[in-house]
């Protein structure tokens, strides 16, 4: 159970459902470990999301179907991660997708569609590939969540 802090959660406020979004970075697995034991705290369902950035792959001409593949890949591969950390915290329901399209209205979506109450995000700390990514996707999700927002600090 989550207690009144000052902060604007009510006595008595548990998460249901709890998503994190993933990249594979250091500080997105962080944000991944906050997810987990939170939802172990709340007994939540956790769902993970990493999302293939297609507008990175527009530029790279007739390599786009490659570079599409490795990079659903290495979302599979984060996502996998990201189970494995939170089945070794103990989270009983947990579940992971790899969606392509733009990072910020994918994650708002995916998040509605879940029925999420929190999302976790790293506050920043991209991987190689998701550096390339223009503005903050962190900064979006926490002004046009459809729910609260954690943004964990490496």
């Amino acid at each position: 159970m989550v207690e009144e802090t000052g902060g604007g959660l009510k006595s008595g406020t548990v998460y249901k459902i709890i998503a994190v979004a993933t990249d594979g970075s250091q500080a997105a697995r962080e944000a991944v470990r906050h997810a987990a034991v939170l939802a172990k705290v709340c007994s939540a369902s956790l769902r993970v999301l990493y999302v293939v950035n297609i507008h990175i792959s527009f530029h790279l001409g007739t390599y786009q179907q490659m570079a599409l593949d490795i990079l659903e890949e290495e979302g599979k591969k984060a996502v996998d991660q990201a189970l494995k950390i939170a089945k070794e915290i103990g989270v009983q329901d947990v579940k992971g997708r790899v969606l392509s399209g733009n990072p910020r209205q994918c994650i708002l979506s995916w998040a509605k569609e879940e029925g999420a109450d929190l999302i976790v995000l790293g506050s920043h700390g991209y991987s190689r590939i998701g550096a390339l990514m223009l503005g903050s996707v962190a900064d979006f999700v926490v002004h046009n969540a459809p729910c609260s927002v954690l943004l964990v600090r490496p």
